[in-house]
């Protein structure tokens, strides 16, 4: 163990440098799984040299290349190879024909694109060292790796292009945005992504569990295979392709599920409400329309133009207004004409009073300005959805006052066009309004009700006051769709912490049936796995203080002077506190009513207060992260199929990656699906490919500019040079310390609750272990360092732990998990 092994590595990383400029990491961690006879996942964009540096190292170690590109069609027999009919002096036999798996260095490009079937066997290839056909096994040729690449820009999760998603304030369909996208490509891959910079933000979800405005990008991708088609309760749709993402609520727990796994007993999380900055599609200085005649962008515009898509019409040459139920509403709108310069002409007709306004400037404006087309199927503009607070509030007053029905707890707004409907939803959601949709094959009915129908009167108002005097806007209302769905042993679980349902005997204990959840809580306690979610605000709020209290002097001074109110209060019986200690209850009764000193009594009770108030803390916390204001949990009501057309969309929103889209706001989109976690666990590193530096990018446009040929490489290494290399890694020495070092991290992965919701396996200590003396090898070293666990510690544990929902609020990922473990390790 002498010899010193640096000048090796540094010669090979000299050769390697004469085609591939910078990625020092990226050779050194692939280095790495080589020494260590393992394989490697490489994650990085393309066009970071992926490919041409694993083929570069491969004729460097005078190693058989080949290359697998993992499409959705790809079959095991693909990798593996076949039998094939060979004929030969008039006889024919089967000959097996090996497939690319029979080369030393096997580059494995978009594993994730794979099936299972075709994963299953590259995966034998990778653990046995060999690779099955029929009933036939055939040994692999040593040495061999798999180094695979994920590509973190992978959108088969995607949407039909007619689908819209919020984008600059509008709703824009897949076709409009692509066609926007004309001539902005970013980037594109062999299979056909291409990513566009089309200058835009959406409405993404942010750590907070807000709605806020991201810059975002585009992406459109080939798609074949079958769509699905999400409807929920509240009528929102979307059509996306099969392994697209949503976040949903599964019983109480918020995860990402792909469309094809999702089934009628989940939940959609859906916005409540919803951000867009306000006018950015919109021009906000008055038009010209001709001399003395404009169009102004103010909320008698909103009014305006309102009146003139629910019960006017555009000609060619004119613009008409008709009204007979709010006589009100016609004489503003003459009004408001009249201030913008033109003339409306006034007459009556069979109880209806008419304006027209003839002005062939005025119908051409409406076009160029607003995309607003004469004739009798008038469109609301998507770009309306970014009006200012108070446009937005006149338009949909106006609109919906004129094109609905009031009753005394809901509003019924009927339209035959799907667009409009779909704006009005997302209109009303800037408002945080919900509304519920239904389509009879002719007809949209779009409803507000429950706790909405008094928030709409309140917020919005209606054309006439006088119609909606008696209502009673204030009235508790429950909304059927406004539920949370929740784990039912937690809330049980945090009600029997704090002894809420039991001790009833107690005096001036808080009557648990007067409580405002109980009715709620009683539901769950029979069977059912949700909550209204004013019940369940209601709980988080009353348990909140429960807690508090408990916290408190006075609460905890009467372990001393009332300790059977000390112990309801943690929830502890007699019973429990008699069994736990091997006591008589008489004894422990005596204690209670203050007969006799227990130390051993009071201690277990002093115990059991700090241990089941950490766990109410906990589960309280659980609760509380299933409310917020800018979500709803939408139960699905029917998942249905369609054929593609060829092609999908969808975007790309850096640091949060999720939007907003479908027909009313419907789900939030997961625009990214990994390779699943069991199947990364195979690799021993993940490798992230990061961008080149300035300089290193403009040595490589020098180098792939020039008209230089290609190098000669020499051959640094030989498969038996490999193979004693990697034998003499598993020689290199360990300190006990550090062995405890790495089992204690390992282990911290499994116990940090807080942000990991799997830890890592023993396998993981093994590799972190092998690779940390891999590195010390390549270094030049006979021992490992504690710089070696730290520094492999990340491309080791990155793809083996899995963030909870919660670390994923907090804007964190894998790396930074890694982070904080070492940091508490050290």
């Amino acid at each position: 163990m002498g010899k010193s092994y640096k000048p090796v590595f540094d010669a090979l990383y000299k050769e390697v440098g004469k085609v591939i400029i910078g990625q020092e990491d990226l050779l050194e961690q692939v280095m790495i799984a080589i020494m260590c006879d393992s394989n490697a996942l490489l994650e990085g964009y393309p066009g970071l040299a992926k490919t041409l540096a694993v083929r570069t190292l491969s004729e460097i170690l005078d190693l058989k290349f080949s290359r697998i590109q993992n499409t959705p069609d790809l079959m095991p027999s693909d990798i593996t190879g076949t039998f094939i009919i060979e004929e030969a002096s008039g006889k024919r036999n089967f000959r097996f024909q090996p497939g690319p798996i029979f080369a030393n260095i096997v580059l494995a490009d978009e594993i994730n694109r794979a099936t299972p079937k075709s994963q299953s066997a590259l995966l034998e290839a990778m653990q046995e060292k060999q690779v099955t056909v029929g009933d036939k096994t055939y040994k692999l040729d040593l040495p061999f790796f798999v180094l695979a690449t994920q590509n973190p820009i992978e959108q088969e999760g995607s949407l039909d292009l007619n689908e819209k998603v919020l984008f600059n304030g509008e709703l824009k369909s897949g076709f409009e945005l692509l066609e926007m996208a004309n001539g902005k490509t970013l980037a594109e891959d062999v299979k056909g992504i291409r990513l566009f910079d089309v200058g835009g933000t959406t409405s993404s979800l942010n750590p907070e569990g807000k709605l806020e405005e991201k810059p975002c990008v585009l992406y459109g991708l080939p798609y074949t295979d079958e769509l699905i088609e999400v409807t929920t309760k509240t009528g929102r749709a979307v059509k996306v392709t099969k392994n697209h993402p949503f976040l949903v609520n599964e019983r109480g727990e918020i995860k990402w599920k792909k469309a094809e796994e999702l089934t009628k007993d989940d939940f959609l999380v859906c916005p409540a409400r919803i951000r867009v900055a306000e006018g950015n599609a919109l021009r906000k200085d008055s038009l010209e329309v001709n001399p003395g005649c404009f169009l102004p962008f103010n909320a008698n515009f909103a009014f305006w133009i309102a009146c003139v898509l629910s019960d006017g019409w555009i000609g060619k040459k004119d613009v008409a207004f008709c009204q007979k139920n709010y006589p009100g509403v016609f004489e503003r709108f003459v009004a408001v004409s009249k201030s913008f310069g033109f003339d409306p002409k006034v007459s009556e007709r069979k109880g209806c009073s008419y304006a027209i306004i003839h002005s062939k400037p005025l119908v051409d404006s409406l076009k160029a300005n607003y995309g607003i087309n004469h004739g009798k199927d008038k469109e609301t503009p998507s770009s309306f959805l970014s009006f200012p607070e108070d446009m937005n509030r006149e338009f949909l007053r106006t609109f919906i006052s004129l094109e609905s029905s009031l009753g005394d707890n809901r509003i019924t707004f009927t339209q035959k066009n799907r667009n409009n409907v779909d704006i009005i939803a997302y209109m009303l959601l800037r408002e945080g309004i919900l509304s519920w949709v239904r389509h009879d094959g002719r007809i949209f009915r779009l409803k507000i009700q429950g706790k909405d129908f008094g928030a709409f009167l309140k917020k919005i108002g209606w054309v006439d006051r006088k119609k909606i005097e008696g209502l009673d806007v204030d009235r508790a209302t429950k909304s059927s769709f406004r539920v949370v769905p929740i784990d039912r042993m937690n809330v049980l679980r945090l009600v029997s912490l704090l002894g809420l349902n039991s001790f009833h005997t107690l005096k001036t204990r808080k009557r648990f049936t007067s409580r405002d959840w109980y009715y709620s809580y009683k539901g769950v306690k029979e069977g059912e796995s949700v909550m209204a979610a004013d019940a369940l605000q209601h709980f988080v709020d009353d348990i909140e203080w429960e807690v508090a209290h408990r916290k408190t002097s006075e609460f905890i001074g009467t372990l001393d002077s009332e300790p059977r109110r000390f112990a309801a209060g943690i929830g502890t019986p007699i019973t429990e506190v008699a069994e736990k200690l091997g006591k008589a209850k008489d004894s422990v009764w005596k204690f209670y009513k203050g007969e006799v000193k227990n130390p051993q009594v009071r201690l277990f009770l002093e115990q059991r207060h700090s241990l089941r108030l950490v766990e109410a803390e906990q589960l309280l916390s659980y609760c509380k992260g299933l409310l917020s204001q800018d979500i709803i949990y939408d139960k699905i009501k029917a998942i249905r199929y369609f054929p593609s057309q060829g092609a999908a969309f969808g975007l790309t929103v850096p640091g949060a990656q999720n939007y907003i889209g479908g027909f009313g706001a419907c789900g939030i989109n997961h625009n990214t699906y990994p390779l699943p976690e069991a199947q990364q666990d195979r690799f021993l590193l993940k490798i992230k490919v990061t961008y080149p530096t300035p300089e290193e990018e403009i040595r490589i446009i020098d180098k792939f500019t020039s008209e230089v040929p290609d190098p000669h490489l020499k051959k640094m290494l030989n498969k038996q040079q490999i193979l004693h290399l990697q034998s003499t890694t598993r020689l290199i020495p360990i300190a006990n310390d550090l062995k405890k070092k790495v089992v204690t991290l390992i282990n911290a992965t499994r116990t940090k609750k807080d942000i990991i919701q799997y830890g890592a396996s023993p396998r993981a200590s093994i590799g972190l272990i092998l690779a940390a003396k891999a590195r010390a090898l390549i270094e030049g070293r006979n021992f490992v360092s504690n710089d070696d666990i730290e520094k492999m510690a990340y491309p080791i544990l990155r793809h083996r732990i899995i963030l909870n929902f919660e670390a994923e609020r907090k804007g964190l990922n894998a790396d930074d998990a890694v982070k904080e473990l070492l940091a508490k390790v050290r």
